[in-house]
């Protein structure tokens, strides 16, 4: 291949490259509003803080990927806030509560498995902006 084809080639990938930036903003930014506004018409916000204050449940701000002890059936297990568990977690909050909030019930969402999704995909969402604001 010669020097120009490489050249030309490089400056493609790099164009498409940072073309995903603005792309990738504006999706996590579209999740954030739909996010948002699933947070107010479920009421999550009663009992789930997003700046890391206890209201009745658990903050939810930086819970993304961090280990989690919780109580399943009786016995205490750590897990990692991973997606699956995020996505549990908010469709069957029974399954498993987070150990300092044991004795604390969470209604039965009313989600559709769509709308869980993008709550999961929100939580995310904003940690990862709370890290690249930082």
């Amino acid at each position: 291949m010669g020097k120009m084809n490489k050249v030309i080639l490089c400056l493609f990938f790099f164009g498409i490259a940072c073309s995903e930036v603005p792309r990738k903003e504006a999706n996590r930014q579209e999740i954030i509003k739909t996010g948002s506004e699933l947070f107010a018409k479920y009421g999550c916000a009663v009992c789930h803080s997003l700046d890391g204050k206890v209201i009745y449940g658990p903050p939810l701000n930086g819970l993304f990927m961090k280990n989690v002890k919780v109580l399943r059936q009786g016995q205490e297990f750590t897990v990692v806030a991973d997606r699956d568990y995020l996505k549990k977690a908010i469709s069957e909050p029974r399954y498993e509560k987070v150990l300092e909030y044991s004795n604390k019930e969470m209604p039965i969402p009313a989600f559709t498995e769509k709308e869980a999704n993008v709550l999961v995909e929100y939580l995310i969402a904003l940690d990862e902006k709370e890290k690249s604001d930082k």
